[in-house]
């Protein structure tokens, strides 16, 4: 174990949220919601990194109360830089990363082969029972994760070698096949880590800062991400086996599920920068 002397204003947490933070069965996480404010409230930066959509994440901002800086759809967008640091100066205060969803559409389309695409279902497609079904989502809550500019969800019909074909014929089209807890997405070739590295990397250069970096996840479209930080999190889903193979040195698990694993494993990674908060 290691441990580092630090200001917590030096810190960014980019974390998932549908398993990782928000509780993966009903998507609360009113159970933490004083621990997450009182990390803001010390200056760490939390940065939703999420496969959901900006509507999504803004109704998540306004149930904790507070404007975040985000990354929207695995990766597609960077939204609210300014709340990141008032002297960015981009348009809109967003970052964009990925063609739109009618361009990936038409590559969908034409380029991939007909027994590939006929494995796919589209939740775009689906009667709204079959897509709050998977989603696990309200009627009030499931046209906000419906409403995407850059990623196609949907359920992959097929074995797991199909799976990993399907990926690289869409690595050829630079595009990327992202799993999440849920469905699959395809999208622009984007991913969280990539993302996240986008946002680094401008933060050193245009402002000379040089964050620590905590990643907390618990899908297979988290490893990106969690290869990027300092301090990769886990936290497990119910039932299931996730990520338990994942070979990154210094991880840090959770052994509980969503919200509860979120604060553990937050608290445990503050520990070791000899930041204790209350609680």
């Amino acid at each position: 174990m290691f441990k580092y002397a630090m200001n917590s204003e030096e810190i960014i947490i980019f974390t998932d949220l549908d398993g990782s933070l928000l509780n993966h069965d009903n998507f609360e996480f009113k159970k933490i919601k004083d621990f997450i404010l009182e990390c803001l409230l010390i200056g760490i930066k939390i940065i939703p990194n999420s496969s959901k959509t900006k509507k999504e994440i803004e109704i998540f901002s306004s149930q904790l109360g507070m404007k975040l800086p985000y990354i929207v759809e695995n990766g597609a967008a960077i939204h609210n830089l300014d709340v990141l640091n008032p002297a960015f100066k981009i348009e809109n205060n967003s970052l964009v990363l990925s063609r739109t969803i009618e361009e990936i559409l038409e590559i969908f389309n034409k380029e991939v082969p007909k027994n590939f695409k006929e494995k796919c279902s589209f939740l775009k497609d689906m009667d709204k029972k079959q897509q709050q079904q998977i989603l696990g989502l309200s009627e009030q809550f499931l046209p906000f994760a419906l409403d995407r500019d850059y990623s196609i969800p949907f359920i992959f019909n097929g074995s797991h070698h199909m799976i990993d074909e399907f990926r690289l014929i869409l690595e050829t089209l630079e595009m990327k096949l992202h799993e999440g807890g849920r469905v699959f997405n395809i999208s622009d070739n984007c991913s969280k880590g990539s993302a996240l590295k986008s946002l680094i990397d401008k933060l050193k250069k245009d402002f000379l800062l040089n964050p620590f970096i905590i990643v907390v996840g618990d899908s297979p479209n988290d490893i990106s991400m969690l290869k990027e930080a300092h301090q990769p999190c886990v936290v497990p889903l119910p039932n299931k086996n996730n990520l338990d193979n994942l070979e990154i040195k210094n991880i840090l698990r959770a052994k509980q599920c969503a919200p509860e694993g979120w604060e553990e494993v937050i608290r445990s990674s503050l520990k070791r920068l000899n930041i204790n908060l209350a609680g």
